[in-house]
């Protein structure tokens, strides 16, 4: 069977007219203008952003600092004067002066006794004249030799010599030692009184010594 004429016929190719390509040019130049607005806007905004970050970060000057003017001193309230009381003043009459009369009665107060010390022992006579013609010492002959001797005499109660001790030496110890024999055995005293009452005492006397 045949197919009819009319659907093996293709249609024909559209032709490209002057009218249609300016509407296509007309369409594609508003495309390329809103592109470059977007370009060149955000090209702008970038630019800005760069430039504002650059003088954040290079602008570290701090700011002025602002002196506020100091505050008004407060109200001095002057305090009052201190209250001082007067002086209560008081006149005292002077009392009349009467000569009065003292006596004082004066009374001779007697002197203290007078305490008697003890005296000193005094040689029995013929005791010290014996000492060089009796004790002189053998050595002391033979030598030559002669001195003084100064003695302190311990005297007990009944008059006899207690100790004898040599105050000052002769310089030769023969003739020191010969004094103390010759005193010890020979000379007596009459005690040291006090009182009335025979004391211990002490005497100091001179043995010389002389070669005849």
């Amino acid at each position: 069977m045949e197919q009819p004429l009319h659907t093996l016929a293709r249609p024909s190719a559209v032709q490209a007219t002057p009218r249609r390509a300016l509407g296509i040019f007309v369409v594609i130049a508003i495309h390329a203008i809103v592109i470059w607005a977007l370009i060149t806007g955000l090209a702008q905004q970038m630019s800005q952003k760069i430039e504002s970050e650059i003088m954040a970060k290079v602008d570290t000057t701090p700011p002025p600092v602002v002196k506020l003017p100091p505050p008004p001193p407060p109200d001095m309230v002057k305090p009052p004067p201190p209250f001082v009381p007067p002086p209560d003043i008081t006149i005292q009459n002077e009392a009349p002066v009467t000569n009065t009369i003292t006596t004082q009665s004066v009374v001779a107060t007697p002197p203290p006794p007078k305490v008697a010390g003890p005296s000193s022992p005094v040689l029995s006579p013929g005791s010290g004249n014996n000492c060089s013609t009796n004790y002189y010492p053998p050595i002391a002959v033979r030598l030559n030799q002669e001195g003084t001797v100064l003695v302190t005499i311990h005297v007990g109660t009944d008059g006899g010599v207690t100790n004898v001790q040599v105050a000052e030496s002769s310089g030769h110890d023969s003739l020191d030692d010969a004094s103390i024999k010759c005193i010890m055995a020979r000379w007596h005293f009459k005690p040291a009184m006090e009182n009335g009452v025979a004391v211990e005492g002490t005497k100091q006397m001179k043995v010389v010594w002389r070669l005849q």
